[in-house]
């Protein structure tokens, strides 16, 4: 079978990238394998799918930090307003919420996987499910790409969609990484990004399933910050997680890797100045005269903190508030601006939302998406070396890199 482009992996970058290709040829081959398309894209956003997000481009390269930049082009090629347009094209409506947050209306991330396939198959694009990719070489001017049940396949153009390595039981279990090696491509370190972090003290177990809301996070690693994040968290089992925790994970990680220390300083009154958290505190003390200083603190924080406050400060709990010393309020006053956790190690790729690392952007070019190494290889999605915050931009990049190189296969193939 020879077809004049073929797209490995079946996700949101592939579909996209797959129909595409096909808009422009009919001769495109989508390969996946699983039994389904879109198997990761239907569990995003716990199900409802965060396609995009609403800001502008500026906003959008910011998102994906130093190497935003790369995806100018793509972001341009096809943007938020475009892939909205386009899921309205199929009757899909869409919604805003906060921080600029674009869902399905329906909040069905199988709404967003069934309209894809149906473009696809309106589109003429041949899928074939439950096609692993044994291997891949070029013979000039083809590539071959043997499947594992033995079928031989070869297409003009090629395009590498197979994701990273998170979700591994989504299918994405690094495959793409080999064969972008094997044609000579470097692939910049692995590891989990946007994932939660576990902490070397044990006393967040205690906390399980407290979310602290309008909180500041700060990172530190070698007594430098290198991070800072406000909004929300949540203590877990094992250390801590939630929005402001996946966002600035990405850095902690990298840190890690370097050897480096790293603790985060939560500030849970980041609204309130030094002096007027130091005269409410003050004030609680003063007005409370032989109140338990458990009960006080209840006024402050959350009242499952209470006991690890004490603990951390060394404070009985039923010493009463006019026997609190200034030495002890100064330790309440540290605890509440001042809350360190050191970052032991973060949870598996099997927690990751996304991966971090993947095919060297210095060897892709950013206006087509075709390897500078490889004359007709593609790559898109989460597999090249690039990934953003929360919010919907790594859908974002998917949908626009997919399209990007679709694009420009399709054109390719059809001027040789």
């Amino acid at each position: 079978m020879i077809k004049d482009v073929i797209v490995i992996g079946g996700g949101a970058s592939g579909m996209m990238a797959a129909l595409t290709a096909a808009k422009l040829n009919p001769k495109t081959l989508l390969l996946e394998r699983n039994n389904c398309l879109g198997k990761k894209l239907l569990i995003t956003g716990k199900g409802r799918s965060n396609i995009t997000n609403s800001g502008d481009i500026k906003s959008f390269i910011a998102s994906f930090g130093k190497r935003g930049s790369f995806l100018y082009r793509a972001l341009t090629e096809f943007s938020n307003n475009d892939l909205v347009a386009f899921f309205e094209g199929l009757g899909i409506k869409t919604k805003t919420e906060r921080g600029g947050r674009i869902f399905p209306q329906s909040d069905r991330s199988q709404d967003i996987v069934a309209g894809l396939r149906k473009s696809l198959e309106n589109n003429r694009c041949e899928i074939i499910l439950d096609s692993r990719v044994k291997s891949v070489n070029k013979e000039n001017p083809d590539f071959k790409v043997a499947l594992s049940d033995g079928r031989s396949l070869a297409s003009k153009q090629l395009i590498i969609a197979t994701g990273g390595l998170s979700y591994p039981l989504t299918g994405s279990t690094g495959d793409g990484y080999d064969f972008a090696r094997k044609f000579g491509h470097s692939v910049i370190e692995l590891y989990p990004a946007l994932v939660p972090l576990e902490t070397k003290e044990s006393f967040p177990g205690k906390l399980q399933g407290l979310s602290l809301k309008n909180v500041s996070v700060n990172v530190f690693s070698g007594g430098r910050k290198i991070a800072e994040e406000f909004g929300e968290m949540l203590f877990t089992h094992f250390g801590v997680s939630g929005p402001i925790i996946l966002k600035v994970s990405g850095e902690i990680v990298e840190e890690l890797n370097k050897g480096k220390n790293v603790y985060v300083s939560i500030n849970l009154k980041p609204a309130l100045s030094k002096e007027i958290l130091t005269k409410r505190l003050l004030r609680e003390l003063d007005s409370s005269g032989k109140a338990f200083i458990s009960n006080i603190l209840k006024n402050l924080i959350p009242k499952a903190l209470v006991p690890v406050f004490l603990s951390l400060s060394k404070i009985s709990s039923d010493k009463q508030a006019h026997q609190i010393t200034r030495s002890e309020r100064e330790k309440i006053y540290s605890l509440l601006t001042d809350f360190r956790l050191e970052i032991a190690r973060p949870r598996s790729f099997n927690e990751a939302i996304i991966t971090s690392g993947g095919i060297s952007l210095n060897e892709i070019n950013p206006y087509t998406m075709e390897s500078k190494k490889v004359k007709g290889l593609f790559f898109c999605g989460e597999i090249i070396d690039i990934h953003g915050i929360t919010g919907g931009y790594n859908l974002q990049e998917a949908f626009s890199t997919g399209f990007l190189a679709g694009k420009s296969a399709a054109e390719t193939a059809g001027r040789t």
